[in-house]
């Protein structure tokens, strides 16, 4: 058997498959409950588990190394692994070194820090250690260890792999590696660290009179060189900043460098399976910070290692609140990586906070969504509840709430959804798996601007109109990409620092969140895609600078436009187009009407001065507005639906009558589609969805023969269209979970599940829908609709109960 990871797919055998994993430790759980807990895997329907296999667990003792329970029954990985494999179960192994898991130490053996916690822990510019569990990375001692590590688990995972008769397919490499200083806000000043940045400059560099000339130094040589303030230091100037960029841009290719270090440790100790790492971001909820971590692994993406990076995905409590940030995380990680497979490696299902109560039906609306926004694989995190061994967790005794397994195996009210998830993947995978967003509308994002997990203050030194990092939540984050959303806008994400004009001109309009500072590479891309007949939207500032602040106007140049100068009112408000009284932010950056010759006022202040205008530039339109938006006002709504009109995009693939509703539609190449419809409000709410036939581009009507049909609260349909049944009979729509389809001689049976309040449809077209003589449902018949040569079934759903569908055919 194999396991191979091609472009944006796993592959099981040669096949594509929807890799559905759940993560059990088995060291958090009595070994004689192990099979209890395999057990419930399989009958969830799930393919594989996943576990660290925590360093500190395996070493406790310097140098003895337990795989095989000779000195605690839970270390026994050795019949672990086994039991997985008679259980028909795969497995992901996470060796670490780091693991974090809510363990102290974040999986490194407490003997280790012991000894060596003065020379590898981080250090900040004063000399002290960092209050962290992060180690500098390069440290030799460090090494030394991590080495011997390899040496005992990497054969033991080879020798277990999937090509060798086992059950592993897949190896975590470490584990969120920038989190340490994301959350402490802190980089590491050891000795090693200051020899890397040197060494790091001296390959960017061709002299250090270019690096004195960008910092305002006057270094005599790269030696000479002083690592950059503390992250609590403000700027002190343009120059300082300048520093600062590099500083971040060294950090990329540190974490680059450790992991393709770890990768090339394992592939040298004969692993052969394919390795991910993971990406962590989600604060209380929330998922506006995530970018920042996505951007620390740049120097790893497309093809700069062979690593694929799994994404968090805790929502917490999903509601109209955070409905946006899952998928802003999915095409962030996809525009960044490249074709590779998005994975949610730790998808909630549970809660690492006792105070933290999610429910099954939040998780169902969050789960459908994710598949409707590009998932091809998730690891339910954590499937199963466990227990720390004495002194050895983060939060105590317990790890994880409110999972679908408790520690003693007893199935909670979460385990019939995972369940019911499994089923529904089953039986729609191909087309999970093959569907694909149509968009032609496009979205930038801009790494460096979420390159700040290091970023000092700003007072002004730095001569900025915006700073990044203070604007990007509300302006672009929860406000254009939210706003998208809100408006079922169907639009693509790419990596500007990545992209070329090729790829742009395949989209008729383009939206750009911009400060201060661009790199001239970036910018002319913009003008070229815009002269090369393309909509380009920009806000709130046309930049001046590089990142590096060498002064940089490719984009005014083209223009023939400058601003001159800005406003700051209270409560500030702006005209735009037609709509008036729009609330905005502050700064307003302004122009005079003679510095806009050839050009279209769109927008202007309370003071009547311009902040926004549209110009032709070549074959195409550039708009631009002087401040931003935000989503918080109705008039918002109005604003980007103005725009977005500005263009023949084709904005929308389904439609719906009540705004309240998100919608969302991604097509396959073999006339198929999946359709996502979800209710983020915790009131019921009344609707008709209009959606694209894949095949012949029709407008289909959910519901198909009636006004309009009741959504649930909090509640998601993710329906296959055009799924075969039959030759010559497909299932056009299901407002129904599809559970299973069996197909007999004289009839076929469709196992379906779906909320008591909502109304069960399924439409059936093609050329053999005059065979179908009856069909009934628990037994009682149902009365068949003919309309528009499709046939169409209604039926009530029963309370958390599947229910058995009969259509006899002839």
């Amino acid at each position: 058997m194999t396991f191979s990871i091609k472009e944006d797919c796993f592959y099981l055998n040669n096949k594509k498959v929807f890799l559905n994993s759940g993560e059990i430790h088995y060291f958090r759980i009595k070994r004689e409950l192990w099979d209890k807990h395999l057990q419930a895997a399989c009958d969830a329907g799930l393919t594989t588990v996943s576990t660290y296999v925590p360093w500190a667990w395996h070493e406790s003792t310097e140098g003895v190394f337990d795989f095989d329970g000779i000195s605690c029954p839970e270390r026994d990985l050795n019949a672990w692994l086994q039991l997985c494999k008679e259980y028909n179960l795969h497995c992901i192994l996470k060796p670490g070194p780091f693991i974090l898991a809510e363990t102290r130490g974040a999986g490194l053996p407490d003997w280790f820090l012991h000894q060596h916690q003065n020379e590898v822990k981080m250090h900040n510019r004063k000399g002290d250690i960092v209050q962290s569990d992060g180690v500098s990375l390069f440290n030799k001692i460090y090494l030394e260890k991590v080495t011997l590590w390899y040496d005992q688990i990497m054969p033991f995972i080879r020798e277990r792999e999937i090509s060798n008769g086992g059950p592993v397919i897949m190896i975590q490499i470490c584990n969120e590696i920038g989190v340490f200083p994301w959350l402490a806000h802190q980089g590491d000043y050891s000795k090693d660290v200051n020899v890397r940045f040197i060494s790091y400059l001296k390959n960017k560099f061709s002299n250090i009179t270019e690096v004195n000339r960008l910092w305002g130094k006057s270094y005599n040589q790269f030696d000479d060189i002083v690592l950059p303030p503390d992250g609590k230091l403000p700027y002190e100037s343009k120059e300082d900043r300048a520093r600062d960029y590099e500083w971040h841009c060294f950090w990329r290719t540190y974490y680059g460098d450790y992991l393709r270090m770890l990768c090339n440790m394992a592939r040298e100790r004969g692993v052969t399976v394919p390795f991910y790492h993971n990406l962590p971001g989600w604060i209380y909820g929330s998922g506006y910070e995530f970018p920042v971590n996505i951007t620390m692994y740049e120097n790893l993406y497309q093809e700069k290692s062979e690593l694929i990076f799994g994404v968090d995905h805790i929502p917490e409590f999903m509601s109209y609140r955070n409905m946006h940030d899952d998928r802003i995380i999915n095409d962030i990680t996809f525009a960044m990586q490249g074709k590779k497979p998005l994975f949610a490696a730790e998808f909630q299902s549970g809660s690492r906070e006792y105070h933290v109560v999610p429910n099954p039906r939040e998780m169902e609306l969050f789960y459908k969504a994710s598949i409707a926004n590009g998932l091809s694989g998730w690891n339910y995190y954590m499937f199963s509840q466990g227990h720390n061994q004495r002194q050895k967790g983060y939060s105590g005794d317990t790890f994880y709430w409110y999972c679908p397994l408790t520690p003693e195996g007893k199935r909670t009210s979460a385990f019939p959804l995972v369940k019911r998830m499994s089923k529904i993947i089953k039986t729609s995978e191909h087309i999970i798996l093959n569907a694909k967003r149509k968009a032609e509308v496009c979205v930038l994002f801009y790494p460096p601007y979420y390159a700040t997990e290091l970023e000092r203050p700003e007072n002004g030194k730095s001569e900025l109109e915006f700073t990044p990092a203070t604007i990007r939540r509300t302006a672009y984050f929860d406000g254009l990409l939210k706003a998208l959303q809100v408006l079922n806008i169907d639009y693509d994400m790419l990596d500007l620092s990545k992209a070329s004009v090729d790829k742009l001109t395949k989209y008729k309009q383009v939206w750009a969140f911009t400060t201060d500072e661009m790199n001239a590479k970036d910018q002319q891309v913009i003008v070229d895609y815009t002269k090369a007949g393309g909509n380009l939207i920009m806000f709130p500032y046309l930049p001046d600078r590089e990142m590096n602040q060498n002064p940089c106007s490719i984009i005014r140049k083209a223009l023939s436009i400058e601003p001159m100068g800005k406003e700051i009112i209270d409560s500030p408000l702006v005209d735009i187009y037609n709509l008036k009284d729009i609330k905005c932010a502050n700064p307003q950056i302004v122009y005079s009407k003679e510095s806009l010759l050839g050009a279209k006022v769109i927008a202007k202040t309370i003071n009547d001065t311009i902040c926004g205008f549209e110009k032709n530039l070549g074959k195409g339109l550039f708009i631009n507005i002087g401040t931003w938006f935000g989503f918080d006002t109705e008039g918002h709504r109005a604003v980007y639906e103005t725009i977005l009109n500005k263009s023949d995009a084709k904005l929308r693939q389904s439609f719906v009558d009540n705004e309240n509703i998100a919608v969302r539609q991604r097509f396959t190449d073999d006339d198929s589609a999946i359709l996502f419809i979800g209710n983020y409000y915790n009131e019921e709410s009344w609707g008709k969805i209009s959606y694209t036939h894949p095949q012949s581009g029709e407008l289909v009507t959910i519901p198909y023969a009636q006004e309009k049909m009741l959504f649930p609260p909090l509640y998601a349909m993710l329906t296959p269209i055009c799924i075969d049944v039959i030759d010559g009979l497909k299932i056009l729509h299901s407002t129904s979970d599809i559970i299973s389809i069996e197909v007999l001689d004289d009839k076929f049976n469709i196992i379906v599940y779906g909320d008591r309040d909502l109304i069960g449809e399924i439409v059936l077209e093609g050329i053999n829908t005059t065979k179908v003589k009856s069909a009934t449902i628990d037994g009682e018949n149902i009365n068949i609709i003919c309309h528009k040569n499709r046939i169409v079934l209604n039926y009530n759903h029963k309370h958390k109960k599947e229910m058995f569908l009969t259509v006899k055919i002839c």
